[in-house]
């Protein structure tokens, strides 16, 4: 079990490490915002269900003919609870001449529970082509970003306009081949959902390249002097901890925060106590939490093969 003593610390007598710790607080930024609606739970889960549209009009030919919408697919969350705790020595406490011992215990923990949370909301993306059961999971059955979306609606054809999952390299014409795609998204009934992407997000190696896309005047990776279509039609986000660096993904930001969902059941929380046998300071953080993402439609993701 993991002890702090003052052994594994007997040169920490440097006090410009007060200034380090700080900046590492500074630099931690939650993202968790950026893709999800955050909201509070009250229950050990989540669910969330969904109905779909109705069907066009027919022409009026002497009598109304009665149509109706249809329950589509439902998600379910289910909260994970995450912990850690640290131990010191009393001499250590006593000992240190830094004071960082003496002064607030948790700046590291609180660091490291942020970039937990970052971690796990970076799942949205790092597994959105695989079936993903951590925190959730979709009754439709497939991943998240699929070929293969389909229907509860009767009769509907699932051809066209029921595949979000793309695989060529972020380009001027991968990037305008997705804002198309997107617009030719159905809804359930099979009709044109003509839905607008305004948001890029991509790992930090690509945002160099999402710059030149949507920020460059003329023509890129051409020595023709057309102007550029794509610039100013998305803004870019960078998800800070998106594993693969070749995959990205094109957003409606108000659909995605619509459909994905993270969930507080415990906010964090912070104790400590000195045990009465060892002499010894302990401390533990504590957090619970999930999320989920309901429909697909508010994304096009390229898994780059």
């Amino acid at each position: 079990m993991a002890i702090m003593d003052l052994g594994a610390f007997f040169t920490l007598v440097d006090r410009r490490y007060k200034a380090i710790v700080e900046q590492e607080i500074a630099e931690t930024e939650d993202q968790i915002s950026m893709w999800f609606d955050v909201q509070t739970s009250d229950s050990f889960e989540e669910r969330m269900g969904s109905v779909g549209e109705l069907p066009t009009w027919q022409e009026f030919q002497g009598s109304i003919e009665y149509a109706r919408f249809y329950e589509q697919y439902s998600m379910v969350a289910q909260h994970r609870e995450f912990a850690q705790g640290l131990r010191w020595e009393r001499t250590l406490i006593d000992d240190d001449l830094t004071g960082i011992m003496r002064g607030d215990r948790y700046k590291k923990m609180v660091r490291a529970g942020i970039i937990t949370r970052q971690q796990h909301a970076a799942r949205l993306f790092n597994f959105a082509a695989a079936n993903d059961t951590f925190f959730y999971t979709r009754s439709e059955g497939v991943p998240l970003a699929s070929n293969s979306h389909t229907t509860r609606t009767p009769n509907v054809s699932t051809a066209v306009g029921f595949d979000n999952l793309a695989t060529a390299a972020l380009s001027p014409t991968s990037y305008r081949a997705m804002r198309i795609q997107m617009r030719h998204f159905a809804n359930d009934q099979g009709h044109l959902a003509n839905i607008m992407s305004d948001t890029l997000i991509v790992p930090i190696d690509l945002e160099p390249r999402a710059q030149e896309i949507l920020q460059t005047t003329l023509q890129v990776d051409s020595a023709n002097n057309n102007i550029n279509p794509e610039r100013g039609t998305a803004k870019i986000a960078v998800c800070l901890y998106w594993n693969d660096v070749n995959n990205f993904a094109l957003v409606n930001s108000r659909m995605m925060k619509e459909n994905c969902i993270w969930y507080n059941r415990v906010q964090p929380e912070y104790r400590q106590i000195m045990d009465f046998d060892t002499i010894q300071l302990k401390a533990s953080g504590y957090t619970r939490y999930s999320f989920g993402a309901m429909d697909w439609r508010f994304m096009c993701f390229a898994d780059v093969s």
